[in-house]
């Protein structure tokens, strides 16, 4: 049984969104979402951040790339308020944030074509067993969802991980894709030399970091 989610600005961080679960609300209508509405301009390409963290990538980027548009998806409510509070800070007119799961946001707002690159850097491994249902990148539906989103033609996944077995089992789930190809397995420079703040972390802890581009063929 799933609770029904309602979508909504936040009340204070203009550059948040909600995609949340209710209790007390029943019947709510279908929501159709606009995404050029979550941001304050237009642009020529629109990049989806999964797993945002508190911004580090997805600002960067902005800053980088204004005439691209940039939403980053995060669950945790501090991560994502960070991250509004730095797209405000920055002044970044084509960043937004959205709190939910993402699994749902893209399977019930975000319409068929219109995302053009996904980037999911450093996701939480779930390494104890009992957890390991939890892996977004392999949750059942999920490439299914990434691959209806993405707009027609080449259209390249980033990845990028810490954990060895996580990333092992991820890979073969993209190889195992029908309309996936890795071009660069676990030698890939960060992309556009942007480094997360994980990635920054983890390279001076000396941990190893995997990162792979996939690219998905679509029709």
């Amino acid at each position: 049984m799933e609770f029904p989610r309602k979508f909504y600005k936040d009340s204070e961080l203009t550059f948040l969104w909600h995609y949340m679960m209710t209790i007390g609300e029943q019947n709510l209508p279908q929501q159709v979402l606009q995404p050029e509405s979550l941001f304050e301009t237009k642009g020529e390409k629109l990049v989806l951040e999964i797993g945002c963290g508190k911004g580090a990538f997805l600002c960067q980027y902005a800053l980088n790339f204004p005439q691209n548009c940039i939403l980053g998806v995060e669950w945790d409510a501090y991560c994502s308020n960070s991250t509004a509070k730095k797209i405000a800070k920055m002044k970044l007119k084509n960043a937004a944030v959205m709190r939910g799961d993402l699994f749902y946001f893209l399977r019930d707002l975000m319409p068929a074509g219109s995302i053009d690159e996904v980037h999911i850097y450093f996701p939480d491994p779930w390494p104890k067993r009992r957890h390991h249902k939890k892996r977004l990148a392999l949750r059942e539906g999920f490439l299914e969802q990434i691959y209806r989103v993405l707009k027609p033609g080449k259209r390249l996944f980033h990845w990028a991980t810490d954990h060895e077995e996580y990333n092992t089992l991820a890979l073969k789930a993209f190889r195992n894709f029908p309309n996936a190809k890795i071009l660069q397995e676990n030698n890939a420079e960060p992309t556009h030399g942007i480094e997360t703040g994980f990635e920054k972390k983890y390279k001076k802890e000396g941990r190893k970091i995997y990162r792979s581009v996939i690219e998905f063929s679509k029709p």
